[in-house]
């Protein structure tokens, strides 16, 4: 009995510490797919399907159409998938999450390196096992900013239905870079056609502090995603990858102390590095790089969670 109830104290208590859902170390970056670099020339966001395991979702940053491509994990088998609709400005990350029952690809029309858009959108599509060529998205919502223009190429759902993004801290010539803002659009917003959603703050990211010893490439956030149960993340940035230990829903800390609410993956980074994904068991991400149009093929490289 004794012994018994010790055990259950111990279950009990385990989960309550900070530190209990940070990584303490990480794998080395493995190879895991050479991307042929056509049509996918400038990757700028990446998600891991769960619903359809070994399918991966790409799509190009500014200046291509509206659409998104899908892989295996290897980056065979493509298929491009076309989506009515006007030609986009910026889409920079696309993100898989809920939209009432089913599960959504939501594309992010966020990307504002001048710093004027009055508003973004996201085009959101359900997901499925076989797509068209062509495609109508189930609806898309405007959304601006409560402060102004926002520059923005991390986005995420969180398993409840809201979407957080984080902004870049850079000014339009990128030379005075600062903490990075954290906006939510709630679930409710999200099903919303008419008129244009504003996003509520939530808090501020302090990067520059965090990730002092690199240089300010290395403070800049170019891609997000959210564990299943929405209790971590993972915020690439063009130099490394912060975990973030703590649920975006419940608001931001009002410090980042790595292995008690963060973690930080350091290696030397990809050129130009904008895209990530939890795989999909959550047990570390994948990440790749814009590079494309300067060769045949782009790498994906993966990274794992060894102790936690």
């Amino acid at each position: 009995m004794r012994a018994a109830t010790l055990l259950a104290c111990a279950l009990i208590a385990a989960p309550l510490t900070a530190e209990a859902g940070v990584c303490k170390a990480w794998s080395a970056p493995v190879l895991a797919a050479s991307i042929p670099s056509k049509p996918i020339d400038e990757a700028s966001g990446l998600e891991a399907s769960r619903a359809y395991p070994g399918r991966l979702y790409h799509h190009n940053d500014s200046g291509d159409d509206l659409r998104f491509f899908v892989t295996d994990m290897a980056g065979g088998d493509l298929k491009i998938v076309n989506l009515k609709g006007p030609k986009p400005a910026d889409i920079e990350e696309l993100s898989l999450g809920p939209c009432g029952a089913k599960t959504c690809l939501y594309l992010g029309d966020v990307g504002d390196n001048a710093g004027a858009r009055s508003e973004v959108s996201f085009t959101i599509l359900p997901e499925k096992k076989t797509y068209a060529a062509v495609e109508t998205p189930l609806r898309v919502v405007r959304a601006r900013y409560p402060d102004g223009p926002r520059n923005v190429e991390a986005f995420a759902l969180h398993p409840n239905g809201d979407l957080f993004v984080v902004t870049k801290p850079v000014d339009k010539e990128m030379t005075n870079p600062g903490p990075a803002s954290v906006y939510r659009l709630s679930a409710n917003q999200l099903r919303q056609t008419a008129g244009v959603q504003v996003f509520s703050k939530l808090g501020q990211l302090d990067l520059p502090k965090l990730l002092s010893d690199l240089p300010f490439p290395g403070w800049i956030p170019t891609g997000l995603d959210i564990s299943r149960d929405g209790k971590r993340a993972v915020l690439l940035t063009y130099m490394a990858v912060v975990e973030l230990g703590f649920d975006l829903s419940k608001g931001i800390p009002a410090k980042l102390t790595p292995g008690e609410n963060v973690s930080v993956f350091r290696a030397p980074p990809l050129a130009q590095q904008e895209a990530i994904t939890l795989l999909p068991d959550d047990s570390g991400f994948l990440y790749d790089s814009e590079a494309g149009r300067k060769a045949a093929t782009f790498p994906l490289n993966k990274v794992t969670c060894t102790a936690r």
